[in-house]
């Protein structure tokens, strides 16, 4: 069960905190506690809505816990962010350091918490209907739940997180066509790790290799002609590459 407990846990705070949690909502709870709160709350209605097959008090009452745990991780971000801008120290390797960090504590406390519940022998109350369906159309309900999570995972997180390991390594590109290219290589990055999944799940390791030459020989021009944009084209390739890898090989 803690592996069942585990990628709802992980589901809810995909859910919670990258997909429901808006940029401007991110922004708007880094400079007031008002906002801490609503986005503890709305953090709350995720791993309900995630857990709501399988609810129970028993889970509810895990679910209150995982949300105050998750806001008081946040309000202790939130005051030291404070803290950082009032003593002019922010950068953008501070952002990242900070960002890592608060993801990397919520991890954890999801996996300890997950440990807790099946330690604890949760029973999770089954949906009859919902499993008969899938035991009629020959689907595992884990396998179905892994996929899903797997692309939610390497689309907004994964991109969040490329957007901030390379924030301090990205050239210098004109403004007006700034925005268009980096909503343009999200898309790119998103598509490229789900087929990179694809291909991980049915062992064409090869096939890899052909998604990434096409990638390259679509900036070819530029790659060739800028130093600075070919290492951090490269850098970014590589880290979109091994997050694909990583979600394949723990989901």
């Amino acid at each position: 069960m803690f592996r069942l407990f585990f990628m709802l846990l992980l589901l809810g705070h995909i859910l919670g905190d990258f997909y429901i949690q808006s940029h401007k909502m991110a922004q708007k709870k880094d400079k007031s506690l008002i906002w801490v709160f609503i986005h503890g709350a709305s953090y709350l209605g995720a791993m309900i809505l995630v857990f709501i097959p399988i609810i129970s008090w028993d889970i509810v009452a895990v679910l209150i816990i995982v949300a105050t745990v998750h806001l008081i991780i946040d309000m202790v971000k939130h005051f030291f962010l404070l803290e950082i801008v009032k003593k002019g120290k922010m950068s953008r390797e501070m952002e990242r350091n900070v960002f890592f960090l608060d993801q990397a504590l919520h991890t954890i406390c999801i996996i300890f918490i997950a440990y807790g519940m099946d330690l604890s022998h949760i029973v999770a109350r089954e949906v009859i209907n919902i499993s008969d369906f899938f035991i009629t159309i020959g689907i595992c309900q884990q396998q179905l739940l892994s996929w899903f999570l797997a692309l939610l995972i390497i689309h907004k997180p994964s991109n969040i997180a490329i957007q901030k390991l390379l924030m301090i390594y990205r050239p210098e590109c004109k403004e007006e066509a700034k925005q268009g290219y980096r909503n343009a290589g999200k898309f790119i990055g998103s598509i490229e790790r789900i087929i990179i999944l694809i291909f991980l799940s049915i062992q064409e390791y090869a096939a890899i290799g052909l998604v990434l030459t096409a990638k390259s020989i679509a900036r070819y021009d530029k790659i060739s002609k800028e130093k600075n944009f070919a290492e951090y084209y490269l850098l970014g390739t590589l880290i979109s590459t091994l997050i694909g890898i990583i979600v394949s090989f723990i989901l």
